[in-house]
This record gives structure tokens, C-alpha cells and sequence, in this order.
């Protein structure tokens, strides 16, 4: 039984990997696109705002290593929010195709993970990638691989803000963290980038309008610090962003 317990113990401390990366060689292509603010806005649970200017980051990602043994992909928004005068970053929408990940995600950080299939290809400086759920194609991005930049901006090293709550009698609250994050290489992408819906994942309808700048990102990843409670959401306002957080 006690070695059974160091066992256990020792796996958590390995995937926790305090002080150390969580993932190595991260790659995320994103696109920052403009939104219509009357539009995006409702799909912004209070007490956060929406940002001006109205911004979001649509991406895909390929995690071929990680602490927790997932080779794995993902796709998301992150819409550009202000709470308490600070900007950051609140995702309404994402998709994974590994349960692990999915897991950690929306338990331990909030993130609204919901099962899909992603493709992620680069074939030299072509690049291509298409998340679909349900037989629905929801988000493709094609293009090609430009210069590599000196100063890059970050991309998930940035102040985040998610909402994290069940359906209990527990009130949902705004959880605060910043993911660290060391750059490998960050090259500028001209992407062609379609957003399409479903009727349970109604993305063309968040306002999304022209990209203004694209990024391939390769990076290492670790936790900034403990994700810390800094608020609470109305459980109308949860309510509202529920069916596209889970169904």
C-alpha cells in the first residue's frame, strides 16, 4: 500500500512539475481578428468586458509533449477582455481530441474543452489546419509561413480570466492566472481563415470580422502560479454561455 501511495503521489508531482515546463514545444497558429463589438459583447459573462478594441485570437494547436503523456490537439477563441482595468484573456469556446486534456483543462482552469477532431499539418512553410465537431467543419485555417520574428508578441503568456462553476448550488467565479512562457520561435503567418457554425457551436456568430495578424508560435509552457478565485458571475449571466460551454 505505501509504495502504491509513493507511486500516486510521485505521478502527481510529475505532471504538476513545479517549477519546471509543463509542455515543451507547443505550437499554436493564431489569428487576432477583428469583431464586431455589439455582437461579441454577449458572449461576455459580467463582471468581465469586452476590450477595445475588439479583438479576438482564434487559433489551433499541436501538444506533442507534455508531463501527462498527450500528444494532442486543440482549437479555440480567446476574446480580449478588461476586468478590473486589466486587460486579459477569456476563451467562451475551445476544442480538444484528448480526454486528459480535456479534463485538466475545465477542472483545474476553466477552459470551456469540449471533444472535436483537429487537423494540424505544416509541410515546409505551408500550414493547414481544420477543427471539426459533431460532422461539422467549425474552423479552418490555411496559409503560409513568413519571416521569423525578433520580438514576438506572447500568446498564451498573457493575464487570463475564466469562469468555472457546475450546475450545484456552488456560485460561479472568475478565476485569474498567467500561464509562463518561453518562445522557441514565433514566425509571422498569412492565413486564410474560415469560421463556420453549427447549432450547437455558433461560431460565425460571435462578429468576427478581418484578421489583422497571424503567428505561428512555438513555445514551452508552465504555470504561472496557482489559477485564484478574483470575482463572481451572475448565475444568469453563467446560464446564458452554458449550452456553448457544454453541448
Amino acid at each position: 500500500m505505501r509504495a502504491e501511495l509513493s507511486s500516486y503521489w510521485g505521478r502527481l508531482v510529475t505532471m504538476a512539475a513545479p517549477g519546471d515546463w509543463l509542455y515543451l514545444n507547443a505550437h499554436y497558429l493564431v489569428a487576432d481578428i477583428e469583431l464586431d463589438p455589439d455582437v461579441a459583447r454577449r458572449f461576455v459573462p459580467k463582471p468581465l468586458k469586452l476590450a477595445t478594441p475588439a479583438l479576438a485570437s482564434v487559433f489551433t494547436g499541436w501538444f506533442p509533449t507534455n508531463t501527462f503523456g498527450s500528444n494532442y490537439h486543440e482549437a479555440g477563441v480567446f476574446l480580449h477582455v478588461e476586468h478590473w482595468g486589466r486587460r486579459a484573456l477569456y476563451s467562451p469556446w475551445m476544442l480538444v481530441d484528448d480526454d486528459v486534456a480535456l479534463i485538466f483543462g475545465r477542472e483545474l482552469l476553466g477552459y470551456p474543452k469540449k471533444l472535436g477532431k483537429i487537423d494540424f499539418r505544416i509541410e515546409g512553410d505551408r500550414i493547414s489546419s481544420v477543427a471539426e465537431r459533431r460532422g461539422s467543419e467549425l474552423l479552418r485555417m490555411e496559409g503560409e509561413l513568413r519571416e521569423r520574428l525578433l520580438d514576438p508578441p506572447p500568446m498564451l503568456g498573457r493575464p487570463h480570466r475564466n469562469v468555472r462553476s457546475s450546475l450545484g448550488l456552488a456560485l460561479p467565479k472568475v478565476i485569474a492566472f498567467t500561464p509562463r512562457e518561453e518562445a522557441i520561435e514565433v514566425r509571422r503567418a498569412e492565413l486564410k481563415v474560415d469560421i463556420g457554425r453549427s447549432e450547437r457551436d455558433p461560431l460565425a456568430q460571435m462578429g468576427f470580422g478581418a484578421v489583422r495578424a497571424a503567428y505561428l508560435h512555438r513555445v514551452n509552457l508552465a504555470a504561472g502560479g496557482l489559477p485564484l478565485p478574483c470575482g463572481l458571475v451572475s448565475p444568469f449571466s453563467f446560464m446564458k454561455h452554458w449550452l456553448l460551454r457544454s453541448h
